[in-house]
């Protein structure tokens, strides 16, 4: 039987299947669930800043007939930083504690002080890494797009320079200059890069006439946009690279790893097939690897990438002409 082991971010996984962030990992259950089907890790549902900030405000008004304002002043201060972080960092020590597979943070917030407050506390409560996920749309046309690219590098360091636990970047695919991108990442302190964060889109109801939204399940074929960028990245950066969206069955595991993904996130799969999906991938691609002789993981890795193209400068070029050429 072929060995399914894979080293990312420095940890041991039994697999490279990781459930990625979202409900089913916001309980302790879930990822006794996630862990019992199978999963290499976890990565827990995204501490919001936002959320934080609601809960302070609730908790703020709650407090506004204090009797002594000095005492208020002082617990509204660590209020906003300690009273939503503290349930999540219940998860993290109660999950941490109840499976034997790595649980990754993750935080999702705005502010770099936000970042670095949370960063420490959560290393110190038992997480194996720290997944950032970090979004600054670019609403401003006088803003210059390295600035804003450069504020994603800033957020790692300053959160790096916090904890020693192995940090994460999950990268937008809007940049302008992703391999450049993802070096800077790497000198910034990132020891792995998620490629990508699936983002909300809003639509429009035509008969309210106003803004409406829902968060959409990803398409199997969607696994192509990582796929693509994975298998440019690989052997360019430091970073080990781990694919996300679009991940639905044993061949996109497997399609992804031959690009040199050391790890892939499954998330929507498990919401439309269950979580049995995790062990059908695992055999898929056991199946698979007996079938062509390789023994590990590691055999195979990036072994139809850009690196390791006969004409790295054709990679992507040969691949656009080619599915033109073909539709015709």
């Amino acid at each position: 039987m072929p060995a399914l082991e894979t080293c990312y971010l420095g940890l041991k996984l039994k697999n490279p299947l990781i459930v990625g962030s979202s409900g089913l990992t916001k309980t302790v259950e879930g990822v006794r669930r996630c862990a019992a089907a199978g999963a290499g890790a976890v990565v827990l549902k995204s501490l919001f800043e936002e959320e934080i900030r609601l809960e302070y405000q609730s908790i703020s008004e709650a407090l506004g007939g204090y009797p002594h304002p000095e005492a208020l002043d002082w617990l509204q201060t660590d209020l906003a930083a300690h009273y939503g972080a503290d349930s999540y960092l219940k998860l993290i020590e109660e999950s941490v504690a109840s499976v034997s597979i790595p649980v990754i943070a993750s935080l999702n917030c705005v502010t770099p002080e936000t970042w670095v407050k949370y960063a420490s506390r959560i290393e110190g409560a038992g997480a194996a890494a720290i997944e950032l996920n970090v979004y600054r749309l670019p609403l401003d046309p006088a803003v210059p797009s390295e600035q804003i690219e450069q504020s994603y590098i800033e957020t790692v360091k300053a959160v790096r320079a916090q904890v020693s636990i192995p940090v994460s970047l999950k990268m937008i695919p809007y940049l302008t200059n992703i391999p450049r991108f993802s070096v800077q990442a790497h000198e910034g302190g990132a020891r792995g890069l998620v490629l990508f964060n699936r983002f909300f889109h809003p639509d429009l109801d035509i008969v309210g006439l106003e803004p409406r939204g829902g968060l959409l399940l990803s398409r199997p074929e969607e696994y192509r946009l990582p796929l693509r960028w994975i298998g440019i990245l690989y052997g360019r950066t430091g970073c080990d690279l781990c694919a996300s969206t679009g991940v639905h069955e044993p061949g996109s595991v497997i399609r992804l790893l031959l690009a040199g993904a050391k790890a892939v996130q499954v998330t929507s799969a498990i919401y439309l097939y269950k979580h049995e999906v995790l062990g059908k991938m695992l055999h898929g691609l056991e199946e698979w690897m007996d079938e062509h002789g390789f023994e590990s993981i590691a055999s195979f890795r990036g072994k139809v990438s850009r690196f390791h193209s006969g004409r790295p400068e054709m990679f992507e070029r040969s691949q656009y002409i080619k599915a033109f050429v073909d539709a015709e």
